[in-house]
């Protein structure tokens, strides 16, 4: 399906971006005319919340605009969490009437997304005046385009949407998200792991055998430690799947679809450490302020690492050099090519990490 939906948004989209990209654009946007900002967010919880730096300081320097957000119903809760987003707008099948009647109805609409055709036709659409990133035929559409650097990390990569409106800004760190949610005490040290990945590409998973490895050693390294799995009601199963390879199964929880969203963000607080793929949960983590350690290969943490990915409060693990074929995974370039080093079910880059270092790096 999402297959499906990636043609569908290249050749179906890229010819009407093409279209689209002949029609008058108006410039020289100025910044006491905008009242209304439309932010478009379409795709994954991860990148979300690594837009957020970006979209709080828009705040900061548009203090009486109205900060409206598209998103889809995947990625439309996150935006409750924060104080610096004033509405959200749907693209949903069920809400295309409404978006119809809007067109032109935001000041400025700014297109976070790095590759998709079908944002930066809402991007144009929907705003007098808008902003993306300037690579590929969707580049046309915009009033004003910004490189998109890939040697920076993401959270900065989305700031540099701002440079066309006169602000120049790098974060220091992600925003936190606010609950007011309680959930209960697991233990005295309590580590989180995430063994799952979101099903765009499942082999950017470390083994299952070397979650259970893992969680081995740590057993046996302090008789207090607690580790919990997290996860959505689906990957409940694959959590079970390492338990079963666990040699204490007593000091193991699986909370895959027992918490709440709000209950999963409120229990980073009580996480010691927390240990995931390259997958949304694991930057949600690095923005509550937990110590993180993300697992990579597909992909470059100096790009999508647990931000900021500094070797102390957060660690990005990728040995992925080794191999001609990664990274593998562009989204600036819409590359999420298949694997073909598959490995133990996974790529083989992630194989390449072992259970002994990534103990190593936690115990440091």
């Amino acid at each position: 399906m999402i297959d499906l939906q990636r043609s569908i948004d290249r050749y179906i989209g890229g010819a009407l971006c093409l279209g689209y990209s002949f029609l008058p654009n108006p410039k020289n946007l100025r910044r006491e005319d905008v009242k209304e900002i439309l932010v478009v967010r379409l795709w994954t919880l991860g990148e979300t919340l690594l837009t957020f730096p970006m979209i709080e300081k828009l705040r900061e320097e548009f203090p009486k605009a109205k900060i409206t957000v598209l998103a889809r119903n995947r990625n439309k809760d996150i935006f409750k969490y924060v104080d610096f987003v004033d509405d959200i707008l749907l693209f949903e099948r069920e809400n295309l009437g409404n978006l119809r009647k809007m067109r032109g109805h935001f000041d400025l609409a700014i297109d976070t997304e790095p590759y998709l055709r079908v944002s930066g036709l809402l991007a144009r659409f929907l705003g007098k005046h808008n902003i993306g990133f300037d690579h590929g035929v969707r580049g046309r559409l915009y009033s004003e385009k910004v490189r998109y650097d890939a040697s920076q990390h993401c959270a900065e990569i989305f700031c540099d949407l701002l440079k066309p409106l006169g602000i120049d800004y790098k974060p220091k760190k992600l925003c936190k998200l606010k609950v007011s949610a309680k959930v209960p005490n697991f233990g005295e040290r309590v580590v989180g792991m995430h063994v799952s990945t979101a099903e765009s590409a499942q082999y950017r998973a470390w083994p299952q055998p070397n979650f259970a490895k893992l969680i081995d050693m740590i057993h046996e390294d302090d008789s207090n430690a607690v580790v919990v799995l997290t996860g959505a009601p689906g990957e409940h199963k694959i959590n079970e799947s390492v338990i079963k390879l666990c040699k204490d199964r007593s000091r193991v929880k699986n909370l895959a679809g027992v918490l709440s969203f709000a209950e999963f963000i409120a229990l980073f607080d009580h996480l010691d450490l927390y240990i995931s793929n390259d997958t949304g949960p694991m930057h949600l983590a690095a923005a509550q302020g937990c110590k993180t350690i993300g697992l990579f290969g597909p992909n470059l943490p100096r790009r999508f690492g647990p931000f900021p990915v500094d070797g102390e409060q957060n660690i990005g693990i990728y040995h992925g050099d080794k191999l001609r074929c990664s990274p593998c995974i562009k989204v600036h370039e819409g590359s999420f090519k298949k694997c073909r080093r598959m490995k133990n079910g996974t790529g083989e880059c992630m194989t390449l990490i072992s259970p002994e270092e990534v103990f190593e790096v936690l115990s440091t």
